[in-house]
């Protein structure tokens, strides 16, 4: 009986041994199979996504950089640490659904030696409300640029530099601080319905099939309508009290 308890028994030992290295041989061909292939695809989208956002902020911060130094001020970028939180969590929430850009905003540093021509007695609000703006108006044109560039070369990748900096430019001109909008709206109500009104207008209207120079000149006279529009209805009774 002893040896007739002991043979299945060294069976059983056989075949569990032989079960667990065919599911180690399993796993291992499952991983060569398809863990490399979406390993690659994986690096791929994040290398793209790096150069679409350093390409996106590099456009826009260059331009208000460069017009803030015209006008005698040093523009430094701080990041918005709770902006970036919520465009993380709302990113998984969503399953990459719903995009939320709230990167951060600047700050301007006086130089009063290299103002000349403007106002020089600290940090006017209008010329930090035209250096935001500038933003805003710098990621339109890179869309416009993409746009006329993907009437020659069909590529996913232009198409979502496309959607970013639309969706960039869009966040930008909230009145939230730190964002630009909110500089533009406390530097001139005026200038922020006209860039408003613009760069709403140029988003819709670079996202449909109609040509890159109609988008933006039917922009432009659209931000000028309803620039009108709340002169009249708003800024004029405004300036009567």
């Amino acid at each position: 009986m002893l040896g007739n308890q002991r043979f299945p028994t060294h069976l059983n030992i056989i075949f569990i041994k032989v079960k667990f290295m065919g599911e180690i041989v399993d796993i291992l061909d499952k991983i060569k199979r398809y863990l490399n292939f979406s390993l690659r695809v994986g690096l791929f989208n994040f290398f793209n996504a790096i150069l679409i956002v350093a390409l996106s902020f590099l456009v826009h911060l260059s331009v208000q950089r460069i017009w803030s130094l015209g006008t005698g001020y040093r523009l430094e970028w701080k990041m918005w640490s709770f902006g970036l939180l919520f465009g993380l969590i709302m990113a998984f929430l969503t399953n990459g659904l719903f995009w939320l850009i709230l990167p951060g905003g600047f700050i301007v540093h006086h130089m009063a030696g290299h103002r000349l021509g403007w106002f020089r007695y600290g940090i006017n609000y209008w010329a930090v409300g035209l250096i935001a703006v500038t933003g805003p108006f710098a990621t339109i044109i890179l869309v416009a640029v993409f746009k006329a560039l993907s009437g020659f070369v069909v590529s996913s990748l232009i198409q979502k530099v496309i959607a970013f900096n639309i969706a960039y430019a869009l966040y930008s001109i909230l009145p939230i601080p730190p964002l630009d909008g909110s500089k533009t709206f406390y530097g001139s109500r005026m200038l922020y319905a006209f860039s408003t009104a613009g760069i709403v207008a140029a988003a819709v209207l670079l996202s449909i099939d109609i040509s890159v120079g109609l988008a933006l000149i039917s922009s432009f006279f659209i931000g000028v309508i309803l620039w009108f529009f709340y002169y009249i209805l708003f800024e004029n009774k405004a300036w009567k009290y």
